[in-house]
C-alpha cells in the first residue's frame, strides 16, 4: 500500500470549521457539533489514502472537493504528498465552487 498523505489546514479552513462548529452548536446541540469534528476526521481518513477520491473542481483549477456532510464541504488540494484543506462551506453559499 502506498504511503499516507499528510493533512494540513489552511488558516481560512481553521476559521471555517470554527465558524461552522459554532453555528451548529448554536442552532441545535453539542452533540450535533462533536458529529461534525467526527465526520471531518472522517473525510481526513479518506483524503488521506485516497487523496484523488473527489472530484476535481470544475470552476476552480487545481482543487478537489469533497463533502463531509449534505451541508458541508471541503475544498482541498494535493501537492506532493500533502494535502491542504484551504476552505470549509455550507454547501448553500461560495457559488464559486459550485459545479
Amino acid at each position: 500500500m502506498a504511503a499516507e498523505y499528510r493533512v494540513i489546514w489552511s488558516e481560512e479552513a481553521v476559521s471555517d470549521l470554527q465558524e461552522i462548529y459554532d453555528f451548529v452548536l448554536r442552532k441545535w446541540s453539542l452533540k450535533e457539533a462533536e458529529r461534525l469534528l467526527d465526520l471531518v476526521k472522517d473525510f481526513e481518513d479518506v483524503i488521506r489514502v485516497y487523496p484523488e477520491g473527489f472530484k476535481l473542481s470544475n470552476s476552480v483549477e487545481g482543487v478537489r472537493i469533497g463533502h463531509i456532510h449534505q451541508n458541508t464541504t471541503a475544498v482541498y488540494r494535493i501537492q506532493d504528498k500533502t494535502i491542504e484543506i484551504v476552505t470549509l462551506f455550507d454547501n448553500r453559499q461560495k457559488e464559486d465552487f459550485r459545479d
